[in-house]
């Protein structure tokens, strides 16, 4: 969690991420994630789920960035795959929810970018809430 909020904050205040600190982040991210109790395949899961990320972000023009597919392949392979389906699926629910409220208040148009690391920061802390509470 600490390495997501710390690209998360970097990713808000700049709408970016350096390499370096992208790279660092994935690696300590996949090293944590080797002490998870995941099979081989439903890390392999992960990442094909990453994968079919990254044909998303080609095709669509980098609708989604190419660090924040990063991030979620590292999440995917730390997590597994069904830990990563959840996480971007709350993480584009929140981000959803802000850019309707930024359209609505007229502060974003609907070309505007925004930062997706901070929505992936909630989804993680949302799906590790939810883990506690089965």
């Amino acid at each position: 969690m600490a390495v997501l909020l710390w690209l998360a904050i970097q990713d808000k205040r700049h709408l970016g991420i350096s390499r370096l600190q992208l790279w660092i982040g994935a690696g300590i991210l996949l090293f944590a994630g080797s002490f998870c109790e995941c099979s081989r395949q439903v890390r392999l899961g992960g990442a094909a789920f990453g994968a079919v990320l990254f044909a998303f972000i080609y095709f669509s023009k980098e609708a989604l960035g190419v660090a924040d597919g990063i991030m979620i392949t590292a999440c995917g392979i730390a997590f597994g795959l069904y830990e990563v389906v959840v996480l971007c699926f709350f993480a584009s629910l929140y981000a959803g929810g802000y850019a309707v409220v930024l359209l609505l208040t007229k502060k974003a148009g609907r070309k505007s970018r925004i930062p997706f690391l901070p929505f992936l920061l909630l989804g993680y802390v949302t799906l590790r809430m939810g883990q506690r509470f089965l």
